[in-house]
């Protein structure tokens, strides 16, 4: 009986500690969703790999709100950012990519991270009768981009050396890294 009832502690805090690590929660910011997920990170493995070995990385957050789990939403956020490793400082640095471009330096990745997730909104208006009166869920997903170097730009058709070394060096394959989660349900307090 007591070899059971480890058993099943065992398996109960192996479950709450996976769940813990997804943990999202979403809050109204002014006119707008946010959400905070400290357990979905993006940072690891292969692309932090690269960022480590001086290169940047591209990486697409979406936010989607679903009206329920499993269902197609239509409430979207997306934002591209950049994101780049000091050698020296040990630290991270990330770029918004667009209008207005925002970035912020010195991060550890779990700051960077937060940080990409701060910019990273849908438009309350845009829920309509989700979050008020409904309870809606919401999908977290990356997608991270490392196809090489951009293509050249074009000159007229000139040969150069280093447009010959440019494409000599540029990388073939394309690279992606993609992972999304969903969570819920959440109701936006007034």
């Amino acid at each position: 009986m007591k070899a059971a009832a480890a058993v099943f502690l065992t398996f109960a805090l192996i479950l709450c500690a996976a769940l813990g690590a997804q943990a999202v929660t979403v809050n109204r910011a002014g006119d707008a969703v946010t959400v905070r997920a400290p357990g979905f990170t993006f940072i690891k493995g292969e692309p932090l790999v690269r960022l480590k070995d001086g290169r940047s990385v591209r990486v697409d957050l979406d936010l989607t709100v679903l009206p329920r789990a499993g269902a197609s939403g239509v409430p979207q956020g997306r934002q591209t950012f950049v994101l780049s490793y000091d050698l020296w400082e040990e630290r991270f640095a990330v770029t918004l990519v667009g209008a207005p471009a925002k970035s912020v330096a010195y991060q550890t990745s779990a700051g960077a991270e937060a940080w990409c997730f701060e910019q990273l909104t849908v438009p309350v208006s845009a829920l309509g009768a989700l979050g008020r009166d409904v309870p809606f869920w919401v999908r977290l997903g990356y997608r991270i981009i490392d196809g090489g170097a951009a293509p050249p730009a074009d000159d007229g058709g000139a040969y150069t050396l280093q447009g010959l070394i440019d494409a000599l060096s540029r990388r073939r394959k394309t690279n992606e890294w993609t992972h999304a989660i969903e969570a819920g349900p959440f109701r936006l307090r007034p």
